[in-house]
Formats: C-alpha cells, sequence, structure tokens
C-alpha cells in the first residue's frame, strides 16, 4: 500500500499513524538511502526499550528539512511500537542533486534499465510530469531545467518501487509513506511496480485536503489520458492551516538570486 500525503498537513500523518501497524513493514520517501547506517543502528538496539527519540537521533532528524515541514512523529510512534523494519525509500542524497542536474546520464545505463526507466512515459505523462516540476517550484525554475528535475522525481519513484519489491520479498509486504505526486499510479511509484513486477499489487491512496465549495467527491478525482483515475482510494481532510503562500519564500529567494 502506497499513502499518500500533503506534506505539511499533520492531520494527513495522524489518520495514517493509525495504519502502519496493519503491516510488516514501512518505507519512508523522508529517509534516503544514504541513512541507512543509522537505521540499521536503530534497528540493533534492545527491540524492548528502543524509541522514537532513539530514531530521530540517530537519523539527526532535527537537522532535516522535513522536521521543520511537518510532525512525523506519530508515524515514528506506530512504527516503533509495532516493532516495524523501518525502510529508507528515498535515493541517496548525491544522485538526487546529480540526476536533477545532469538527467539520465548521471544513472549507470544498467541500472536505469534495472528500474524500469529506460521505459518512456507517455507524451501526456511526460507533459503532465513537467508541469507539475514547473508549479510544485511555484514557476521560478528555469523551462531548461523541467527536463533533468522531471527524471529525478521518475528515479525518486523508480527507486521507491525497488525498496517495495525488495521489501515484499523480505518482509512479505509494506506500506509506503510518501508525498501524493509519489504515490499516484499514472506515473509514480504503482507505474514502477507495474513495470517490474506486475504480479504485485499496490494500493494508491492519496490523501486530500477539502477545498471551499467543493462538496462532491467526484470533483477531486484525478484521471490520466486514458481515463482512468489515479488512485484507488481517496481519503478527505481539512486543510492544513498555513500563515502564507508557500510560494512566497521561494519567489522571494529567486528574486534575490
Amino acid at each position: 500500500m502506497a499513502l499518500g500525503e500533503v506534506h505539511d498537513n499533520a492531520e494527513h500523518h495522524l489518520a495514517r499513524a493509525a495504519l502502519v501497524s496493519s503491516t510488516t513493514a514501512i518505507a519512508f520517501e523522508q529517509i534516503r538511502a544514504d541513512q541507512q547506517p543509522a537505521l540499521d543502528a536503530f534497528a540493533a538496539l534492545p527491540s524492548e526499550t528502543r524509541s522514537t527519540a532513539d530514531l530521530t537521533r540517530l537519523l539527526d532528524w532535527d537537522k532535516t528539512a522535513w522536521s521543520k515541514t511537518s510532525n512525523y512523529t506519530p508515524l515514528f510512534d506506530s512504527a516503533v511500537a509495532s516493532k516495524l523494519p523501518i525502510l529508507a525509500a528515498d535515493p541517496p542524497r548525491d544522485l538526487i542533486r546529480a540526476t536533477a542536474k545532469t538527467g539520465p546520464s548521471a544513472i549507470p545505463p544498467e541500472e536505469r534499465t534495472r528500474l524500469g526507466l529506460d521505459t518512456p512515459l507517455s507524451d501526456a505523462q511526460n507533459a503532465a510530469s513537467l508541469a507539475e516540476i514547473e508549479g510544485s517550484h511555484c514557476g521560478v525554475i528555469p523551462k531548461s531545467a523541467h527536463p533533468n528535475m522531471a527524471f529525478a522525481q521518475r528515479y525518486r519513484d523508480a527507486h521507491m518501487a525497488d525498496t517495495l519489491i525488495k521489501a515484499a520479498a523480505t518482509n512479505g509486504s509494506a506500506i509506503l509513506i510518501a508525498g501524493n505526486g509519489h504515490v499516484r499510479a499514472d506515473r509514480g511509484v504503482p507505474w514502477y511496480l507495474r513495470q517490474r513486477a506486475p504480479e504485485k499489487k499496490l494500493i494508491s491512496v492519496l490523501f486530500v485536503e477539502v477545498e471551499d465549495g467543493k462538496t462532491d467527491p467526484a470533483d477531486y478525482v484525478q484521471r490520466d489520458e486514458t481515463g482512468r483515475a489515479i488512485a484507488d482510494y481517496l481519503v478527505f481532510t481539512p486543510r492544513a492551516s498555513r500563515d502564507k503562500d508557500p510560494c512566497e519564500d521561494m519567489r522571494a529567494k529567486s528574486k534575490k538570486n
């Protein structure tokens, strides 16, 4: 199962924490593969006494951008209390940066093939991916940078799918905790899982913030180019309270540069 989120919505983290104990392992977008030594050190602690405080200390969580985004403690608490294997789903930071800068050439050809990155997206999928990059960066990133950044997104999705495949082989199943953009079935993690392991079933759940005046659930259903819904389920929550437009800081920083 892939459980999405709007990153700064604490309601999404609370709601998903209740689902965590129903699986055999949990993989986090918010933990990178280069942080695996911290997870290994955590797993080596006595299971009876290890705590969320141990996990966040070993991960240097307070120094991560995620710790400033929202409160992931409920999810960590649930995973720790259930004694679940905690998996790093995101690629190493240096490879994310390299793919965002140089695109496919940052990944060895054999690794691109293994991950399913050689299978191209359709024109519609690619156009939607580029539009998502522009929107998520508030229109301040030069268009020339969009293709490589979109490939970095693809690489992250493929890497997360790889983590789930390995988790299924080792633990039988896993839940992925990631942003809504990663769990969408039309071009996110489920898409890569279908390329490599079509016999595996991955249920995709988007956590959606309700909008004023938009009361028909059908109006929130996003569809791909064929008309198929991009998720198996939607979970509706209130919108997070935000003091200002998240794009304000990004636009201000862009003007300074």
